[in-house]
C-alpha cells in the first residue's frame, strides 16, 4: 500500500521549496508520480455600486499568479528531473477568482494532496480559508504545511490523534504509507468524551497488522481543545508528522466557538495529515 498519484498544490508561492521538497520525499516512499498544480485564478467582478453602470473589476490575483508562472514551474520541473520522479505540471485556468475551486476539482482522483497552510497577512494569493476548504471537500488526505520555518517531513515518530469518530478512522488508514515508514507511532487519546465505540487497542490492533510499530498514549487536555492538545503532545514527544481527522463537528460550529480542526491548522509548527 502507498500513495502512487500525489498533488502538489504550488499556489502558496512564498511555500514552493518545502511544498516540492515534500514531494520528493513522499514520492520516492512508494514510486509515485507526481502531478504540480498551478491555479490562475478569473478575476474578481465587484457588482456596481449606486448609478455606476459598470462592475468593478480585480485582477490583481490572476496578474500575481501568472507573473509568479514561469519561475514555479521551473523550480517544479528541475527537482523532479533531478530525482527522476514521473510527474506533470497542471496550469489550471479556473473559471473563479477562488483558487480553492480548482485544487478541490483535481483533488478528486489523486491518492494524496499537498498543501501548505496560507499566510493571513498576505494580500495577494489563495484564499484565507484555502486550507479549510481543500480538507472539507477534496474527499482525499491533506498533507499540510506549516506556514513557516522548514517544514521538513520527518517520519521517524507519528502521533496519530484518535477519538473513535469517522474522521479519525479515515485518518488513521489514509496515513498507513507513512505510518508504515514510521518507527514508531504513538496512538494519542485526548481526555475528551469518545465520538466512536472503537477504543485505542481496537484501532492499534488494526495497525499493527499493517507491520506498524504502535504504542497507546493518554494525554490530558488541561482546559485545551483536542487541536491545542495534540499540537503540544507532538511537540512534547518530538513527532515529525501528526495524523488527525477534521471537521468532526460543522465547520460553523468551528468557527463559531473554536475546534480542534481550526485551531491546527492556524498554530501549525509541523506537518499534519487530515482526512475528513
Amino acid at each position: 500500500m502507498a500513495y502512487k498519484t500525489i498533488l502538489l498544490c504550488l499556489n502558496e508561492i512564498d511555500r514552493v521549496p518545502q511544498v516540492i521538497a515534500a514531494g520528493r520525499q513522499l514520492a520516492a516512499l512508494g514510486d509515485a508520480h507526481v502531478t504540480g498544480l498551478y491555479v490562475v485564478p478569473a478575476v474578481q467582478v465587484y457588482s456596481s455600486a449606486g448609478l455606476a453602470a459598470m462592475p468593478d473589476v480585480y485582477d490583481g490575483n490572476r496578474k500575481f499568479y501568472l507573473d509568479h508562472l514561469p519561475k514555479v514551474k521551473e523550480a517544479f520541473e528541475t527537482a523532479m528531473k533531478d530525482d527522476g520522479i514521473a510527474f506533470a505540471f497542471h496550469q489550471v485556468d479556473a473559471a473563479t477568482p477562488m483558487v480553492s475551486s480548482a485544487v478541490i476539482a483535481e483533488s478528486h482522483s489523486v491518492d494524496l494532496v499537498v498543501a501548505s497552510s496560507t499566510n493571513p497577512d498576505d494580500s495577494m494569493g489563495a484564499e484565507y480559508d484555502f486550507v479549510q476548504r481543500l480538507v472539507m471537500a477534496a474527499g482525499r488526505p491533506v498533507l499540510v504545511l506549516p506556514r513557516k520555518g522548514e517544514a521538513a517531513l520527518d517520519l521517524s515518530e507519528i502521533i496519530l490523534g484518535w477519538d473513535g469518530g469517522r474522521e479519525a478512522a479515515r485518518a488513521a488508514f489514509d496515513a498507513i504509507p507513512l505510518m508504515k515508514k514510521a518507527k514508531r507511532v504513538k496512538i494519542a487519546r485526548v481526555d475528551e468524551a469518545p465520538r466512536g465505540s472503537l477504543t485505542t487497542a481496537t484501532i492499534a490492533e488494526a495497525l499493527a497488522r499493517h507491520k506498524i510499530n504502535v504504542e497507546l498514549l493518554n494525554i490530558t487536555s488541561d482546559g485545551m481543545n483536542a487541536g491545542e492538545t495534540l499540537l503540544r503532545a507532538a511537540n512534547d514527544h518530538g513527532a515529525g508528522l501528526l495524523v488527525m481527522g477534521a471537521y468532526g463537528h460543522s465547520r460553523l460550529a468551528e468557527f463559531v466557538f473554536g475546534g480542534a480542526t481550526r485551531h491546527a491548522i492556524q498554530n501549525l509548527d509541523r506537518p499534519v495529515l487530515m482526512s475528513h
